[in-house]
């Protein structure tokens, strides 16, 4: 099978997950506006850059297990926080035209709301640690097909991102600022659920090591 296809095909599986990055693109999205979830997307298509660099240079190795339960717990941690301000902040719903530049004013807060939530997820390390050695199973790494494999894959995780963001963003204009907040508090839930939920595996995991 095409390199550049399989990745396409990955893409679209890594598309179809729902963990704290859809969570955190629906959210900023239907709050925020477009412009913001992109931006939290493109934090996102950053850190997975960085995770898949670590596992191709082999540094991965070098990092111990109780890192991976430091990572995953701290990871829970940002997540409830992002949980409790989602629940008891009210969300700034931003009008495009009037608000322009105020977006601008924090695209690095978009940015490494993104970053973070998905490097310090030790899943993701774990999953792309995964991806890269399946990729020099199958053809020898640095190989110009391996480039095109990893390029079909975040092409495609980047554009579903996008509309994923686009969709959000229509969603906000026909629902009413009371909906919206109450949905946001929803997410806000549902981030704390998450958050929770990874610090007890990566307990879990050490206590079973």
């Amino acid at each position: 099978m095409n390199a550049f296809f399989l990745g396409i095909l990955l893409g679209l599986t890594i598309t179809a997950s729902f963990g704290p990055g859809f969570i955190a693109l629906f959210q900023t999205s239907l709050s925020r506006g477009l412009n913001a979830g992109i931006l939290v997307a493109a934090g996102i298509l950053v850190s997975d850059l960085v995770l898949v660099c670590l596992s191709y240079l082999g540094l991965s190795e070098l990092i111990p297990k109780e890192d991976y339960r430091i990572l995953g717990i701290l990871a829970g941690i940002i997540l409830i926080i992002m949980g409790g301000l989602a629940i008891y902040k009210k969300p700034q719903l931003i009008t495009e035209p009037k608000h322009a530049g105020g977006v601008n004013d924090k695209i690095m807060r978009f940015l490494v709301k993104g970053f973070l939530i998905n490097i310090l997820n030790p899943f993701s390390l774990i999953f792309w640690i995964g991806i890269v050695a399946f990729a020099g199973k199958n053809w020898e790494l640095g190989n110009q097909k391996v480039f095109l494999f990893f390029a079909g894959i975040f092409i495609t995780a980047f554009s579903s991102d996008i509309l994923k963001c686009y969709l959000s963003g229509q969603l906000r204009k026909i629902l009413a600022s009371n909906t919206i907040h109450w949905i946001t508090k929803a997410m806000g839930i549902v981030f704390i659920g998450i958050g929770l939920f990874v610090i007890y595996k990566v307990q879990w995991a050490s206590i079973n090591s």
